[in-house]
């Protein structure tokens, strides 16, 4: 057994007991990979992948709401520590079909606080969690996202777009074309308000919008396209940043090269 099975036994060994709860935080935050660029996200995923089960126990469960009040001044964007909460939010999401009514509630509530966090890595979980959640039930993760919308947040915004940029949630026509008119109303939200463009949540949306639309443009290129297109008249030079970064990825712009050259030309990139 290579280091990476004899860790994740370990994890196995360590969740069936409580008191082995403290040494399972040493073991998560010193194969964590921080600090660094890159997180542990493998571990993370296997660690998650313990909680989607009917099995979970209390004190299981019980760690999950212990590990995601874990704030910046306790685990910093670089700290190890911050992997508790990264790992427990993904958890979450995958525990959240097995769960019952008041404890789907409460994944609920944690997720849109993580979509809302200051360290982009637990903003990352959230985007994660969702697409554990939408894997199994995507109806639950549309039916959030419409509920939410009229108030929601920069971030939350870019938590809706960056969970559905994930192609198992594209493999329905009918999923990929929800994210693109969600993705049209957020456009369309931009190009409504002048004031957008200078906040940092601002900044963060945007990163996520020039990659995503790109792939929900691939799965179903027609809509996607006419998205595309449909802003090159607005002369928005936060718009038009969008737009030319996903025309220049590479899931669209190799094969889909006509329609791209057709965008570029009506914007005059």
């Amino acid at each position: 057994m290579g280091t990476r099975g004899i860790v994740c036994t370990s994890i196995c060994e360590k969740l069936k007991d409580v008191a082995e709860f403290e040494e399972l935080e040493m073991l998560l935050m010193n194969e964590s990979n921080l600090p660094g660029p890159r997180g542990n996200l493998e571990l993370a995923a296997f660690f998650a992948d313990q909680y989607q089960s009917t099995v979970v126990t209390d004190k299981m469960w019980e760690l999950l709401l212990r590990w995601v009040k874990y704030d910046e001044r306790q685990a910093g964007t670089n700290d190890p520590r911050v992997f508790l909460p990264f790992c427990a939010i993904q958890a979450m999401g995958a525990f959240y079909i097995y769960a019952n009514e008041a404890k789907r509630e409460l994944i609920t509530i944690e997720i849109v606080k993580a979509m809302n966090d200051t360290r982009w890595r637990i903003r990352e979980g959230a985007a994660m969690s969702l697409q554990r959640i939408g894997e199994k039930q995507f109806v639950v993760i549309q039916n959030l996202f419409e509920r939410m919308y009229d108030n929601a947040s920069l971030l939350e915004k870019r938590a809706f777009v960056a969970a559905m940029a994930h192609p198992p949630l594209l493999k329905q026509e009918s999923n990929t074309r929800f994210s693109i008119k969600l993705s049209e109303r957020i456009l369309d939200d931009i190009v409504s308000d002048d004031t957008l463009g200078k906040s940092e949540d601002y900044r963060v949306l945007s990163k996520g919008l020039e990659y995503a639309l790109s792939v929900f443009v691939e799965k179903l290129p027609v809509e996607g396209f006419a998205l595309l297109n449909k802003y090159s008249d607005k002369g928005d030079k936060r718009i038009n940043k969008i737009i030319k970064s996903n025309l220049g990825k590479s899931r669209i712009a190799k094969k889909y090269s006509d329609e791209v050259e057709h965008t570029i030309a009506l914007y005059g990139f």
